[in-house]
């Protein structure tokens, strides 16, 4: 049932030599089968089927004393499936010792706001800031949610606590097993640990065993013997060996991609509209590339030169800014009503169009520039609007303004800091 989940045919998995010893595979070869419970009674919001069957998933890990990754494709609800989980443990199955959420800083507000929402049967306690405490931190049905760098700097005082569920958030964040909070993470003593992950994991062999090395420690062995049995293969052994990999892994690690779920999404309506770019537009795409990229053709047709990256990225990063404003190219922002931009015309017919049909609009930009354009351009408008950028410091409130204040129409928001860890669940455009 378990390889079920995994889209996988269900058959047994083969221990290679060296492996016998791994704790956790001992345990899966002794499993006890997971008790059919409904989502808790305490959880605020409707599971989908995909995700019941996760929450299934991860009682079984936790009731056999094994761990885990969540890979789902970003937007699947990973967040709703471990409340889900802490959730069940402390309501359906009694358990009492605390849980522990370490995450990035910028997602901390993300994990409050949902636990207060939708498991409000489950006392969050944030441990963050200059005057952190963990006093009543570790009461039965507590969460405590901290970051990754306290995580580094007070692990002396988190380690001495045990946890029934340590939850790593943004996982991806610890494959590097030199830093001090893969180290800290470590230490930290769990009865099940839990990453959870939107970015694929199966990249990087190394990083692979890094994270496994965290959450499940043992199940691969030691470094020498899993980089000369698979990292250091022979090419022509190498595809049955990464398929023995993959078949050892796929207990401890569930991801559905939106396209195996779709059936249980709402529809979404996508309306694609081209732009030509304007006289001034065309000029200055025409001048960069003729002053810089002629060079850079040359160098790269010479193969004993380096590859040189940073101008290519440079040359690029200046095309795209003269395809959303020249005044964003030129950085000549206070001029942008003077500059023509076919692109944004074409943003303002759409802004206007969602506006006037009643509708809250989200907008991201990798470019600090157009954010400042648009507040302007929404300024004058008189339209309400809510910016997310590095420079914020109340993340969630900025998305609890969006998300509940019906005169806050338009989100702005900078695809560097908004990317992970915030729903906007009043966006409809």
């Amino acid at each position: 049932d378990l390889l079920r989940l995994q889209g996988e045919t269900t058959k047994p998995v083969r221990v290679e030599e060296g492996r016998s010893g791994s704790p956790a595979l001992k345990r899966l070869f002794a499993l006890e089968p997971s008790r059919p419970l409904p989502p808790p009674p305490g959880l605020r919001s409707e599971l989908r089927t995909y995700q019941k069957l996760g929450l299934d998933w991860l009682r079984f890990l936790f009731e056999n004393g094994l761990s885990g990754l969540l890979c789902d494709d970003m937007g699947l609800g990973k967040t709703h499936q471990a409340m889900a989980l802490l959730l069940a443990l402390h309501e359906q199955m009694g358990v009492q010792e605390p849980f522990l959420v370490v995450c990035p800083t910028s997602v901390i507000s993300h994990w409050k706001d949902k636990l207060a929402r939708f498991a409000p049967g489950l006392e969050c306690h944030l441990y963050h800031g200059p005057g952190r405490s963990l006093e009543g931190a570790f009461a039965p049905g507590s969460v405590l949610v901290t970051s990754y760098g306290i995580l580094r700097n007070d692990v002396e005082r988190l380690k001495l606590q045990s946890f029934a569920v340590l939850v790593l958030d943004e996982v991806q964040h610890l494959k590097n097993r030199d830093t001090v909070a893969y180290q800290a993470a470590a230490e930290l003593p769990a009865a099940m640990r839990l990453g959870l992950t939107g970015t694929p994991i199966e990249n990087d062999l190394t990083e692979v065993k890094a994270l496994f090395d965290l959450v499940l420690p043992g199940l691969l062995g030691g470094d020498g013997a899993f980089k000369k049995r698979y990292v250091d293969a022979d090419p022509r052994s190498r595809p049955a060996a990464l398929g023995g990999l993959r078949r050892l892994l796929s207990p401890f690690v569930l991801r559905r991609l939106k396209t195996s779920v779709l059936d249980e999404l709402p529809d979404k309506i996508e309306d694609v509209r081209s732009c030509r770019l304007s006289e001034e537009q065309v000029t200055l795409y025409r001048e960069a590339i003729g002053a810089k990229a002629g060079p850079l053709v040359e160098k790269l047709r010479q193969r004993d030169q380096a590859i040189p990256f940073i101008h290519v990225f440079a040359l690029l990063s200046l095309l795209k800014k003269i395809c959303n404003h020249p005044a964003l190219a030129l950085g000549r922002l206070e001029e942008y009503p003077a500059m023509a931009s076919g692109k944004w015309e074409l943003f303002q017919e759409v802004l206007e169009e969602s506006l006037e049909s009643e509708q809250k609009v989200v907008v991201f930009t990798q470019f600090l520039g157009m954010i400042a354009i648009m507040e302007k351009h929404l300024r004058g408008l008189g339209v309400g609007f809510a910016t997310l950028t590095g420079s914020t410091v109340d993340r969630g409130r900025v998305v609890e303004r969006f998300n509940e204040d019906p005169g806050c129409r338009v989100f702005l928001g900078s695809l560097k800091a908004g990317g992970t860890g915030i729903d906007l669940v009043a966006g409809s455009v």
